[in-house]
């Protein structure tokens, strides 16, 4: 057998890459629904389908600034951070993109 590289560390991961990543995730599912909904409609979209990318709007802003402020804590693992925080700004950048257009 060869040498192995055990870690042993009592190292998390960030609270705030944990909601970061759950807010995009929940904002992804909210905008898939927003979508869905539309399209079943022929793209006769109502205002809950307003109200709801919306909301996915909002959480995805929110994660981004939540996840970004995550990097402030110390000594802990910054994997979902990344991801929460990237994944919530291209959420973000989409939305805006979308209203600019």
């Amino acid at each position: 057998m060869g040498i192995r590289d055990y870690k042993f560390t009592d190292k998390k991961h960030t609270i705030g890459g944990v909601i970061a990543t759950a807010m995009g995730i929940v904002a992804l599912i909210v905008l898939l629904v927003a979508i869905f909904v539309s399209y079943r409609n022929g793209g006769k979209a109502d205002i809950s389908v307003g109200n709801m990318a919306f909301a996915s709007l909002m959480l995805s802003f929110f994660g981004t600034i939540i996840g970004l402020l995550s990097f402030k804590e110390q000594d802990k693992y910054y994997n979902l951070s990344y991801v929460g925080s990237l994944g919530c700004g291209i959420l973000t950048i989409f939305y805006i993109a979308i209203i600019i257009i």
